[in-house]
Order: C-alpha cells, then sequence, then structure tokens
C-alpha cells in the first residue's frame, strides 16, 4: 500500500485528472517511456463471495464511454465484454484499485479472478455498470468490503480500478522474490533504487570485467586478415581504441559496433534489431 498528499493550490488537470472527468478509458502518457493503462472509474465494493484460496471481493465499475460497453442492447454490450476479455479486466490479471479520500490516495493490488463469461453476464442488468471479481493481497480490503463502506462517494472521495493488461502469474516470482530477498543484495539496486534521475547516474562496467587482467576478446568479429586487440574496461584509451577497430576492421556496421563496446562497458544496456553472423566475443 502507498500513500501520497496533494497540495491544495489550484494548478492545470493532468491527463488522468481530465481522464477520470470523462468516466474512464484508456490513459497513454506521452514521452518515448509511455505507460499505458485502462482506468476504471465509480468504483463500489459488491457481493463477497469465498474461493479455496480465500475471498474473492465484487467491485462494481463503470463501464468507460465509447464502443459498444454501454450500448442500450444487452446483446451487443455481452458480445463486446465477452471479446474484450482476452485484452481488457482479463482473468488473472494484476489491477490496482485505488481510494481517493480528501487529497490523500492509497492503492491495493488485487488479481482478478473473474472470466469474461461473468463479466458478460453483469453488463446484461445495466448499460453503465459492469462487476468483476477480484483476490486482494491486504486483508483490509476483505474489511472495509465485510463492512460495506461507501468507497466512491463524490469527487472527493472515489474510487478507480487500473488495469494494465499485466497477468499475475507472469510477475509471481519477481514479487515472491521481492518479498523475501534483503534489499542490499538486489542485482542493480543502484539503478532500481534510485533517489535522482537516471539520466544524472554513471553506469558502471560490469563487476567481473574490473578484475586486474580481465579483457574481452574481440577477435572473433575480425574481417580475415585483420585483427582486433582486445578490450579493457578500465583503460578510456583500450575503449576508444576497440570502438574504432571495431568500426574499420570488423563485420559489424558502425552502429553495431557501438552496440557491442557499449554493453561490453556497461552493467545495464539494451540492444535491439541485429545479431551477429559469428560466435558472440569471448572473454579470458
Amino acid at each position: 500500500m502507498w500513500t501520497q498528499s496533494y497540495g491544495k493550490k489550484k494548478r492545470e488537470q493532468t491527463e488522468l485528472e481530465k481522464l477520470l472527468e470523462k468516466g474512464g478509458g484508456l490513459f497513454r502518457s506521452a514521452g518515448k517511456n509511455s505507460v499505458i493503462f485502462n482506468v476504471y472509474t465509480d468504483v463500489h465494493y459488491a457481493q463477497l463471495s469465498t474461493r479455496s484460496q480465500g475471498f474473492a471481493i465484487g467491485l462494481k465499475v463503470r463501464c468507460p464511454p465509447g464502443g459498444h460497453g454501454r450500448d442500450p442492447d444487452s446483446k451487443k454490450r455481452v458480445e463486446h465484454w465477452k471479446r474484450a476479455g482476452s485484452k481488457r479486466l482479463a482473468s488473472g490479471s494484476l489491477v490496482a484499485l485505488v481510494l481517493v479520500s480528501r487529497g490523500s490516495s492509497r492503492a491495493y493490488l488485487a488479481n482478478l479472478v473473474s472470466s469474461a463469461e461473468d463479466i458478460a453476464e453483469s453488463a446484461k442488468h445495466s448499460e453503465d455498470y459492469i462487476q468483476v471479481k477480484a483476490a486482494f493481497f491486504d486483508p483490509e480490503v476483505e474489511i472495509e468490503a465485510l463492512r460495506k463502506e461507501k468507497i466512491t462517494i463524490d469527487t472527493n472521495t472515489f474510487a478507480i480500478l487500473i488495469d494494465n493488461g499485466v497477468m499475475f502469474e507472469s510477475v509471481r516470482p519477481f514479487l515472491k522474490t521481492l518479498c523475501t530477498i534483503d534489499s542490499t543484495s538486489i542485482p542493480f539496486s543502484r539503478y532500481i533504487c534510485a533517489q535522482t534521475a537516471l539520466d544524472n547516474i554513471e553506469i558502471r562496467p560490469p563487476r567481473y570485467s574490473t578484475a586486474p587482467g580481465f579483457r574481452f576478446k574481440l577477435q572473433s568479429v575480425a574481417k580475415p586478415g585483420l585483427s582486433i586487440d582486445p578490450l579493457d574496461v578500465n583503460n578510456p584509451a583500450s575503449i576508444a581504441r576497440a570502438r574504432a577497430q571495431l568500426r574499420h576492421y570488423s563485420i559489424l556496421d558502425p552502429s553495431q559496433a557501438d552496440g557491442v563496446v557499449d554493453s561490453l562497458t556497461r552493467d545495464v544496456s539494451l540492444i535491439q534489431g541485429w545479431v551477429l553472423r559469428r560466435s558472440p566475443p569471448r572473454s579470458c
């Protein structure tokens, strides 16, 4: 659970706030690292049921505007949610229930357990709302649901449901590990737990490559009859020489040459869209 407070000073609305006023829908942030998720508004606790692993809490949510999800024809609504079940509010998805009250917010994670057929069936009875079932990880939500507490009242106290299409089982091993691992032993913790913008963090070479005498052998990508010196990540001159030799003496094009050098000299690197025609560089 997390809590965040907002100031009372009047300001321009964010894109998310504008989406909430419209009644929910698809949110897409700007920029190259955009975030996409579906927002469902006007959330209320519905019927609570039992299952083999615990409780399943019913949530009544407003259908976002647009499409056939709010069609006056109940048959069209049913067909819409049956088709949408593989993309939105799919069974097994990881969702977040966000409760906002008087300028602060709380978020609770849950695993959706309702099927597309269940959601479609609920759409028969209302043009505006559907119902889903979710298994929450925090028992506090179960207590609130048992008390039938109102979580959407007005513009100051309301609840939204966020679904970004991530299947819980695909992230379960990582979440389980994060719950048990010592925070000081998390790989790449200096990047994951950074207290400042990532642009300002120095990306260091892989730890094993800084051992005394360690060199990367790059000869395997050299053109026939040419040689490329080993790469020493601790030596700026060696890095510059490797970059130049890979560009002129290897089977790689300039962008591939830079990608090899960058990946060998950084402990975090991402390369996309190319494959070496020979075996990758070996280390010694």
